[in-house]
């Protein structure tokens, strides 16, 4: 009878210990959920429209709508780039109310460029105290044939 009483106390000690590192390990894990920074949302780019395929030569519309996540007035900076190229299709530094939107159009001119895949990249410049930028950049490719 000795013999399974010391077993039953051997599995009980085995037990305790566990729930114990288990409890600790909840614990540590609740410490560190408090240590993550809240997403902080800010501005973003709404939207990047161009065509999918154009014609070389061609001066092509690039539409990209830009928004204030924030209840308050924000200024940011956009930049409509050809990636591909490294060429400044427009930049400019805007104001958003709270809670709005605003729309650009601008004109990517192609003269003199090859039969290729492009990328056209439009960027908005993190604001302070913004943790969430995942949604300040957007791209869309552009094939030019002849």
């Amino acid at each position: 009878m000795m013999k399974y009483y010391k077993n039953s106390v051997g599995i009980n000690l085995i037990f305790i210990a566990c729930c114990f590192s288990a409890t600790k390990l909840s614990a540590c894990l609740a410490d560190e959920k408090r240590n993550i920074e809240p997403m902080v949302h800010g501005v973003m780019i709404v939207s990047l429209d161009a065509p999918m395929m154009a014609s070389i030569g061609e001066k092509i519309p690039v539409v990209v709508v830009i928004g204030n996540e924030r209840m308050t007035k924000e200024t940011t900076i956009l930049t409509v780039t050809c990636s591909t190229m490294k060429q400044i299709i427009g930049r400019e530094a805007e104001t958003l109310e709270g809670l709005s939107s605003k729309k650009f159009t601008y004109t990517w001119n192609t003269k003199g460029l090859k039969e290729d895949a492009y990328t056209i990249r439009a960027e908005i410049e993190k604001i302070p105290r913004e943790t969430y930028i995942d949604d300040n950049v957007k791209e869309a490719k552009i094939y030019l044939v002849p």
